[in-house]
């Protein structure tokens, strides 16, 4: 099987609106409609109709009919700039299929690591969205969790061209292996406690991410796209960081810098990710914050 990429029309088309209402839809908001604040859960579905359907019962049935003909004017302005955009999502697709070997041997360390057997990344479905306001060329992803569905979201500049350069699989990758370690009760339930443990230091660095998310994110990037992981499958060099720093995404990298012979240690010999490289995170992260 292979990765299960989707390419919505109606998930992009809500995406658009979602971030041009306050810069060129001006006078439309989407929080009229939305009483929810994670109301963006509900454009991503594999049909229309799933995605109607879905809507409706997070607005009710009204409001959605009063949402479907205030939006119907905006396809004028969206339509030119998705003919552009699908066949840009379509080649990344290509890009991210072509690479499914390496994204598998990746995904096996991963499940090792956390001590998970039963997780197929084929059944996770994957929304492909163009995203003009990032004005890098890096991808963006993130991951909904619940018991019954999880899907991931890649958000994809116009900049962003497919290359030799394999971050883009690592970025995925450390998506896949937030599910993954979801999938082993115990472990993720250890690291809740690691970080309610440590509330107060990472209520100092999180910058309002909850605090185990803050944890979950080091400790991933520990291994991947920043750490070991990406070394192993990829050839890329870990980025020494000397100064302290500031940002999550400077943790993610000061961390792997700083484990990256731990982490060695543990994919090479096929540990688990236990309460000993929890402490040894832990440590990093204070000896770090000391004034």
């Amino acid at each position: 099987m292979r990765l299960q990429i989707i390419i919505p029309r109606l998930s992009n088309f809500l995406f658009f609106i979602q971030k041009t209402d306050k810069q060129i839809l001006t006078g439309f908001d989407l929080k009229n409609y939305f009483p929810s604040e994670n109301f963006d859960l509900l454009f991503y579905e594999k049909s229309n109709d799933k995605i109607w359907e879905q809507i409706e019962k997070g607005t009710g049935k009204e409001r959605l009919k009063q949402f479907q003909k205030s939006i119907k004017p905006l396809e004028t302005t969206f339509n030119p700039y998705w003919r552009k955009e699908a066949k840009h999502l379509l080649s990344c697709k290509k890009y991210f299929q072509s690479n499914e070997l390496l994204l598998q041997r990746v995904i096996i360390d991963m499940k090792r690591l956390s001590g998970t057997q039963h997780f197929t990344f084929t059944h996770i479905p994957i929304y492909f969205i163009s995203d003009f306001t990032h004005s890098d060329d890096e991808i963006h992803a993130w991951f909904s969790w619940m018991p019954k569905k999880s899907f991931m979201v890649v958000e994809i500049p116009p900049y962003f061209e497919p290359r030799d350069d394999l971050f883009p699989i690592g970025v995925l990758a450390h998506e896949f292996f937030h599910l993954i370690l979801r999938k082993n009760k115990n472990l993720f339930s250890r690291i809740g406690k690691v970080a309610e443990d440590n509330k107060k230091l990472f209520i100092k660095l999180s910058e309002g991410m909850p605090h185990k998310l803050f944890l979950e994110e080091l400790l991933i990037s520990s291994f991947i796209p920043e750490g070991y992981l990406s070394r192993k499958h990829f050839h890329t060099k870990i980025t020494r960081r000397v100064t302290k720093p500031k940002s999550l995404l400077a943790w993610r990298k000061f961390v792997a810098f700083k484990l990256r012979q731990a982490a060695k240690v543990y994919v090479d010999n096929l540990h688990h990710i236990d309460e000993k490289y929890l402490k040894d995170l832990i440590k990093v992260i204070k000896e770090n914050t000391k004034k």
